[in-house]
């Protein structure tokens, strides 16, 4: 019997050391997968990132456009071959019955200097604002996975919260409960007691929902499956000691502060200098087409080849029967047949240099005028929109310098907050526990813990948020407030 039991222990042991064992292989040496840092969770979202795979695609089209736009300076290149039958009745093509033509190289260039330079311009700038619209979508996509991430984090911060809170108030009603059945509490005690229980509690429910939002939605940012596991480093919560001070900065230096970003928001922010290239872009195509009517075209026509004359089989000469003149037509004859139908293949070239103006193009009916002015008329809205982009910048830098100072001063403030709260709930815990206090003294300093505790979470998730988004506002990749 005792053989039979060591027996199956043995065979326990096994097993459990081969789940170990498969565990180490999967997951490392420590049995658990590593969380999921915040660069690889950036990584992962632009990696997976649809929209920016399409603007990235964008940017290579409009790159090929460029290509096609100097590619006005290639010739038309060809080679031809024919063969033609011919008749006619008299004259000298008479003489001819068809003709094989080779073109070897036949080639044609034709450009206009306005338009080809316009064109090119324009697809230039056109490329440039591609780049532009890509990295704007990359950078909203860093700042929505910046948010789930800390969402995420924060929220598991107020899950845990509310559980410690749970427990003490769960704690809290049984004594209460005990209490009032025996008569020592209240029953407005047990009331006030069983109130802030199941408020608590529901707080915790709408915890947990939260969590599993942000979770679900991190998931389908990264391209995961919607239930996969989140497991984050909640190392990048960790705020240090120069970050916990109150910032304090004088009015002048702050306005000084928020011009030098202004400056570098204007630089650097990928969609002003978006609307800044496809305004360009519009400008150059609009002169493109104005080119029509402003610009003569030139061009160059050349080929190279051999052709070979199919001569009609020779009709026997008439005689006039004067013999001092039919010899002499009838070399004539023989002459221009041979001239006009050469024997064999020959060879032959040409070149032709010209310029043509389209003097029609100046009428306001013309194609070109309208497609003009409807470019211009495009850039013409797009410099409004860049107008008041740049009128928004200023805010926008404004807005993002004080939900920074504001955020770093709450950190600070909550920082020692919590502490003195955590320090109070410990007192009136005992002071209840002795009879020192009443039940509602001990709930409102447990309310006072849970308010501190949530307005530091809330502080520490503006504070990181801030910093990001005033990264995205003066287009940087960094910033710090000194």
């Amino acid at each position: 019997m005792v053989f039979r039991n060591s027996k199956c222990t043995m065979y326990t042991h096994c097993g459990i050391l081969l789940i170990v064992m498969l565990y180490v292989v999967l997951y490392g040496n420590y049995g658990f997968a590593e969380p999921l840092t915040l660069q690889k969770a950036i990584t992962l979202a632009i990696e997976n990132n649809n929209t920016y795979k399409a603007a990235l695609t964008k940017v290579e089209e409009n790159r090929y456009k460029v290509r096609e736009s100097w590619g006005m300076l290639w010739p038309q290149l060809s080679t031809d071959v024919a063969y033609t039958r011919q008749w006619y009745e008299a004259g000298f093509q008479s003489q001819i019955a068809g003709q094989y033509d080779v073109t070897i190289v036949g080639g044609q260039i034709t450009i206009n200097p306005g338009a080809f330079y316009n064109s090119l311009q324009a697809s230039r700038n056109n490329y440039i604002a591609s780049e532009y619209e890509a990295r704007t979508i990359k950078v909203n996509t860093i700042i929505t996975t910046l948010r789930l991430y800390y969402q995420i984090l924060l929220t598991k911060e107020l899950i845990a919260m509310h559980e410690e809170s749970l427990k003490a108030l769960e704690e809290n009603l049984r004594v209460v409960t005990i209490g009032y059945q025996k008569g020592t509490f209240s029953k407005l005690d047990f009331l006030r007691a069983k109130v802030a229980y199941n408020n608590e509690k529901t707080q915790l429910i709408n915890a947990n929902n939260d969590y599993l939002t942000a979770c679900a939605t991190f998931n389908i940012q990264l391209n995961r499956d919607i239930n996969d596991p989140v497991e984050l480093d909640e190392s990048v919560l960790m705020v240090s000691n120069d970050d916990l001070q109150y910032l304090s900065i004088e009015e002048e230096k702050e306005i000084a502060l928020v011009k030098e970003l202004v400056a570098l928001s204007l630089k650097n922010r990928p969609e002003l200098l978006q609307l800044t290239y496809s305004k360009k872009a519009l400008e150059y195509a609009s002169n493109a087409a104005a080119s029509i009517y402003l610009w003569p075209s030139f061009f160059i026509n050349g080929n190279y080849g051999t052709s070979k004359s199919i001569s009609k089989e020779s009709e026997q000469f008439t005689p006039t029967g004067n013999p001092a003149i039919d010899p002499i037509l009838e070399a004539m004859s023989q002459g221009m047949s041979e001239s006009f139908a050469p024997k064999g293949w020959n060879d032959h070239w040409m070149i032709t240099f010209g310029a043509t103006y389209r003097w029609g193009a100046l009428s306001p009916l013309d194609s070109s005028h309208a497609k003009a002015q409807q470019l211009e008329s495009q850039a013409t809205q797009l410099d409004l929109q860049l107008q008041d982009f740049i009128k928004s910048v200023k805010l926008d830098i404004q807005r993002g310098f004080l939900k920074l100072k504001s955020a770093s001063n709450s950190l600070y403030s909550q920082q020692g907050n919590v502490e003195t709260a955590e320090e109070s709930l410990k007192t009136a815990t005992l002071q209840f526990r002795n009879g020192i206090i009443d039940n509602s003294k001990f709930l409102e300093a447990n309310v006072a813990l849970i308010q501190a505790k949530t307005l530091y979470i809330q502080s520490l998730y503006d504070y990181k948020i801030s910093q990001a988004e005033l990264n995205k506002s003066i287009g940087e990749d960094y910033f710090k407030i000194y």
